[in-house]
């Protein structure tokens, strides 16, 4: 493992996310306390520093965070401060900034976090006039959510695309296990919905993966994932890939009690078809680990599905799903010829 990759595993780790949490939190209190400001400034610093990081690794998720709760403090406190002296009484500050402030929440519903918001309207009731008291808790939240945010950017970034491929890898091979079983055995018995959850998490674990990966890469591409630029196409199709083969597992597996009472002919005719798309699968999970050139070529791809001759409308059924996965499977294995030729001359993407 390359220097590279042990850092990239570093930065979506809980040990790095303590690593950063820790750095933000020390940021946070040591430099109001350095400048001697109030324990209380470098307490709300701290805090924020650390909330800006507490959702998990990710730069879109800090950065929204910090967006919404920076919002949070800096709206309503300055209406409340606004209000303060045409309506003096607490309770009535409360419930007019919080209209006030339900109002702007309606209207810009991304721009706020209500579950900081709340604290702030309580807090204008708290700080009455004290001006500089709301200054220094509306400076302190915004500059510790800028110090946490900071901190997820620069140091450790997390390196979503790592994660794709360890969460792909993982669905990749608990797919060909699966497939291997049902090949092996001759038998869909293995296809129990205890092994198939399994596989239907990972699979909508490596689908988050992906949607988190492209938040975190942005219309431009972020230093530390620029790397990943020519591997986007191929992550969306292996993320198919995988939802198709977890698709037929499925289907297979909701047949299994009655697919022992169908015709042997169709029956072989079944595990023919899957002995060769699990075939087809594991030379492009090899494909997807090591990138060579381009993707593997395998006759099952090159040959129609041609329909086993019987009348049963439930063979007709399971038939259907063999004939869609292997168009499911030419359509990305062309679509990542296509990728692979485009991308011809440039270098190869680091394995994991």
């Amino acid at each position: 493992m390359t220097l590279r990759d042990r850092l990239s595993r570093l930065s979506i780790s809980q040990e790095g996310r303590f690593v950063k949490l820790l750095i933000a939190l020390l940021l946070g209190y040591g430099l109001p306390t350095l400048f001697n400001a109030k324990p209380f400034i470098a307490e709300t610093m701290a805090s924020s520093a650390w909330l800006a990081l507490g959702l998990g690794p990710s730069i879109e998720t800090s950065k929204k965070y910090f967006i919404q709760r920076s919002m949070a403090n800096l709206v309503p406190i300055p209406i409340g401060l606004a209000l303060y002296p045409l309506v003096p009484e607490p309770m009535a500050i409360i419930v007019l900034v919080a209209i006030v402030m339900f109002v702007l929440v309606k209207r810009f519903p991304d721009a706020f976090r209500l579950t900081s918001m709340g604290i702030a309207i309580c807090l204008v009731a708290g700080f009455g006039r004290d001006l500089a008291a709301a200054e220094g808790r509306m400076f302190a939240v915004a500059v510790g959510m800028a110090i946490g945010f900071a901190v997820e950017l620069l140091v450790l970034p997390p390196d979503q695309g790592y994660r794709f491929h360890q969460l792909a890898h993982r669905g990749s091979v608990q797919l060909a296990a699966l497939f291997e079983a049902v090949v092996a055995t001759r038998s869909l018995a293995s296809l129990t919905p205890a092994c198939l959850d399994p596989l239907t998490k990972a699979q909508l674990e490596t689908r988050a993966q992906l949607a988190n990966f492209k938040a975190d890469y942005g219309p431009h591409g972020r230093r530390h994932l620029r790397r990943y630029g020519g591997e986007v196409g191929l992550f969306e199709h292996r993320l198919a890939l995988i939802d198709s083969g977890t698709g037929l597992l499925r289907k297979l597996g909701d047949s299994r009690e009655l697919f022992g009472l169908l015709e042997p002919a169709f029956r072989d005719h079944v595990f023919a078809h899957l002995a060769q798309i699990h075939e087809v699968h594991r030379q492009l999970a090899a494909y997807f680990e090591h990138r060579r050139s381009e993707p593997p070529a395998h006759p099952y791809l090159d040959t129609p599905y041609t329909p086993a001759d019987s009348a049963n409308p439930y063979n007709m059924v399971l038939q259907g799903a063999l004939m869609e996965h292997q168009r499911l499977l030419v359509k990305s294995v062309d679509a990542i010829r296509a990728l692979a030729t485009a991308s011809a001359g440039s270098p190869a993407a680091p394995q994991h």
